[in-house]
């Protein structure tokens, strides 16, 4: 049961920072960010973070209200970040919610973009695996095998 408050009060929180972000996006006329993650081997991480227009790059240290919840409570909780963290955190609870593990083994890299107008966030995921196939063949000492 606690469990279940706890990932209540996270997407609570989810929500609320893709507002919070969208809002301040928004207000300091940005229309895109692109946000590049990779991760393989058990680490993943956040490779790049682009806003269009470019030149207003200054605006992801710009220091905003998020939130957060913290184990075992189940309260939603008001910190302060940079804008750069918040869109880290929306990013991160995206591959969370959608590909929980994605850094481990051979991992995923890819894209999550945020529509500023249209208030979308799309990720764009591309996991990557090894494949095997296994073949057997067997011949008698007769057979011709094609050699």
């Amino acid at each position: 049961m606690r469990w279940q408050r706890h990932e209540a009060a996270q997407r609570d929180a989810a929500v609320q920072n893709r507002r919070i972000v969208f809002a301040t996006l928004a207000l300091h006329g940005i229309t895109q960010v692109k946000v590049s993650f990779n991760g393989e081997g058990d680490s993943g991480q956040i490779e790049d973070i682009t806003v269009t227009p470019e030149d207003q790059a200054d605006i992801l240290q710009r220091e905003i209200a998020m939130k957060t919840t913290s184990w075992p409570d189940a309260d939603v909780t008001q910190v302060s970040g940079s804008l750069n963290d918040a869109i880290e955190n929306v990013c991160y609870d995206a591959l969370a919610q959608t590909h929980g593990g994605w850094e481990n083994n051979d991992g995923a890299y890819g894209d999550i973009i945020f529509d500023v107008p249209e208030r979308t966030v799309t990720l764009e995921f591309n996991e990557r695996y090894t494949s095997s196939e296994y073949y057997e063949h067997s011949w008698t000492e007769e057979a011709d095998h094609g050699a």
